[in-house]
């Protein structure tokens, strides 16, 4: 009778393993990502880098979509996936978004939202978004 209930919690257990198992995503990876982008293998790094939550995946994306790598080049995609990696704390996309207000590509051009997502770049030590920041702002003084 033991060994009866002993059988059935073991594939009971196996059965409820297997299912979450096919029901879980798969985890994302941003290093086999960033390994198969220097390959220039641009499909399936963005396969990569789109199912992970990590900022430097999410800049990743909207770098893709920014410079057309093996994605249609689409401003208004990249400014969104910028944003997603602004929002996780990636400098380097607030810095991207500023560069793409300043020159309204993706968004709508505004002067005032590229000096904000600057500043936010510059708060945080990004070298260029300070340069950036002087250069917008030094016809303004």
């Amino acid at each position: 009778m033991k060994r009866r209930i002993f059988k059935r919690y073991i594939l009971s257990t196996a059965v409820i393993a297997g299912v979450c198992f096919l029901t879980s995503p798969l985890r994302a990876d941003y290093s086999k990502g960033r390994e198969l982008y220097l390959m220039k293998d641009y499909q399936n790094a963005m396969k990569e880098f789109m199912f992970d939550d990590d900022q430097g995946s999410l800049y990743m994306v909207a770098y893709m979509y920014e410079h057309g790598e093996g994605v249609p080049e689409d401003g208004v995609k990249a400014s969104e996936w910028y944003m997603k990696a602004a929002e996780k704390g990636s400098a380097k996309a607030m810095y991207r978004l500023g560069v793409m207000y300043a020159n309204g590509y993706g968004v709508d051009k505004d002067e005032s939202e590229a000096i904000k997502w600057f500043k936010k770049a510059s708060f945080k030590g990004f070298a260029p978004a300070k340069d950036a920041l002087k250069r917008l702002t030094k016809g303004t003084d």
